[in-house]
């Protein structure tokens, strides 16, 4: 182990082969994404994905005791909570080239361990788990609360522009603005349906702006997606 670093355990100095090689790789990716160097979080990201792909096809998530296992246990909220805030925006906008809107749009989802995905876009990363029932360890969103999260994020997006545009709230800072969404499980097929979007307006607005406010939630990109049955292609390779 030749990569120092402050999360060092004891538990990870009692590694060794290819256990070894995961930690250091996973270090060297939380000293990069440290120094804020390019494409430093999704690298994290897939450093994290390859421990935990080993620990599942070793077996070693049914080993509590395992050294690897106690390492990544710990090792594994500290990479998140390292992810989540981020580098400055003036830092992330230098370090992220801004995607061109005539390009698709890619995200890579991950197997971890059990049910739990990790989902990585742009050196972004979320993960994705299932509650207990479902064999899950309730760690995170499942998709389909994603899906109601991606909705609700994009008619807040277009709600929050329209009071700003407007001078209705402050143009800095956080506006108050709330937006939930509901849906309910359907079936046959298996699908979510029935979604209702409630925005919760911070200040009061006529009948007038009311309307207008609606009409902007109503462009809302993933609120069109959802309205227009786009197409979907499913395609399969092995390795």
């Amino acid at each position: 182990m030749s990569t120092p670093h402050p999360f060092r355990s004891p538990s990870a100095t009692r590694l060794a082969g290819r256990e070894a090689e995961l930690c250091d790789a996973l270090y060297a990716a939380m000293l990069r994404h440290e120094a804020h160097l390019p494409d430093s979080r999704s690298r994290l990201g897939s450093a994290l994905g390859d421990c935990w792909r080993y620990s599942s096809l070793q077996g070693l998530v049914h080993q509590p005791d395992h050294p690897f296992t106690l390492w990544l246990a710990r090792i594994t909220p500290l990479c998140l909570a390292q992810m989540e805030p981020g580098p400055p925006l003036s830092q992330l906008a230098r370090q992220t080239p801004t995607p061109r809107k005539d390009l698709p749009m890619e995200v890579t989802t991950r197997h971890l361990d059990g049910v739990r995905f990790s989902i990585e876009t742009r050196g972004h990363t979320i993960l994705t788990d299932q509650p207990t029932e479902n064999g899950g360890q309730d760690t995170a969103m499942t998709p389909p609360e994603l899906l109601l999260a991606s909705l609700s994020s994009c008619a807040a997006f277009y709600a929050a522009q329209y009071l700003k545009t407007r001078n209705l709230v402050p143009a800095e800072g956080s506006n108050g603005l709330i937006v939930t969404v509901t849906a309910e499980k359907l079936k046959p097929p298996a699908r979510i349906g029935n979604f209702v979007i409630r925005v919760q307006c911070p200040v009061p607005l006529t009948a007038d702006q009311q309307e207008a406010m609606m009409r902007s939630v109503h462009q809302c990109v993933v609120h069109n997606t959802l309205t227009s049955q786009p197409e979907i292609a499913i395609q399969i390779t092995t390795a």
